[in-house]
């Protein structure tokens, strides 16, 4: 019967490939400057930290209990840019060593990959891959997205919102992936319910004439859906959610609003008194 390598097995670089579970399986590698950096590196280095697989059969796919047998290699879950940088200056890796080889289900290394790059700030992960990933994972998971926010301690309201936003149309969809609208904008575009057509319109807008376009045009909206004015030449920068059913979230915004009102300020206008105070302070 089939079984999983042991450590010190010596497996084949040739049967390894990134998992569609991986939630950068689509991006390009080689072409970032960080990319290059820890190419050079793994070229005279060993991997430090092991990257982490699972057997998976032709469909990309595998469930508790199948048969090894129907293995057809082991995709790269966890650590995906080590083993794309060091893949094609080795003909081996060493169970245990470079590589982790567990039996995942789909559930577990979705969470895997996501939370890994939850916590990893070394590029970020944008909003639309970020969401659509999350929907695939509860879709294929019999846990809520109250238990998942528990799981990985953020607030359900944020993983709320990063499912609304990549729920949005095609091109506010592309808009967003590519960067151009940030996540906070998006979350506007949201907020205004505004109809697919309009978002359609709003995406080609960033996309053809830029963020400031957008903005103008979406504050045209906000005026005339009665949210609180929006004058030209104005920008809302912040308009972070605190859930109060989430106790982080809640200490912080007791914190803000008493030491705001102890330096007699509005909330908002003692936010921005910080900002700028953390980017004046910053070596630009």
């Amino acid at each position: 019967m089939a079984k999983l390598p042991s450590v010190g097995d010596k497996i084949p670089v040739e049967k390894f490939f990134v998992s569609k579970m991986n939630v950068r399986a689509g991006e390009e590698f080689g072409v970032s400057e960080d990319d290059e950096a820890l190419q050079a590196h793994l070229s005279t280095s060993e991997i430090v930290q092991p990257f982490i697989a699972r057997p998976e059969d032709k469909e990309g796919h595998w469930e508790s209990g199948m048969d090894l047998a129907l293995a057809v290699g082991y995709g790269v879950v966890v650590g995906r840019r080590r083993f794309l940088a060091r893949r094609g200056r080795v003909s081996h890796f060493v169970a245990g060593k470079d590589v982790l080889i567990q039996e995942l289900t789909d559930e577990e290394a979705l969470d895997k990959s996501l939370k890994e790059n939850l916590a990893i700030f070394r590029r970020d992960l944008d909003p639309i891959t970020r969401g659509d990933k999350l929907n695939e994972l509860l879709s294929k998971s019999a846990r809520s997205l109250r238990d998942w926010a528990r799981k990985w301690n953020v607030s359900p309201s944020t993983l709320s919102d990063w499912i609304r936003v990549a729920n949005t149309s095609p091109k506010m969809r592309e808009a967003l992936r590519r960067g151009i609208v940030p996540f906070f904008d998006g979350l506007q575009v949201v907020a205004l319910k505004l109809g697919i057509e309009t978002q359609e319109n709003l995406g080609e807008l960033a996309l053809s004439e830029g963020l400031e376009a957008f903005r103008r045009e979406l504050a045209r909206f906000m005026a005339g859906k009665g949210k609180r004015g929006v004058p030209r030449g104005v920008y809302i920068i912040l308009r972070t959610p605190f859930d109060k059913r989430y106790k982080p979230d809640l200490e912080l915004f007791e914190k803000l609003k008493k030491l705001a009102e102890e330096k007699g300020k509005r909330l908002e206008e003692y936010v921005k008194e910080i900002l700028s105070d953390y980017v004046k302070s910053l070596p630009i």
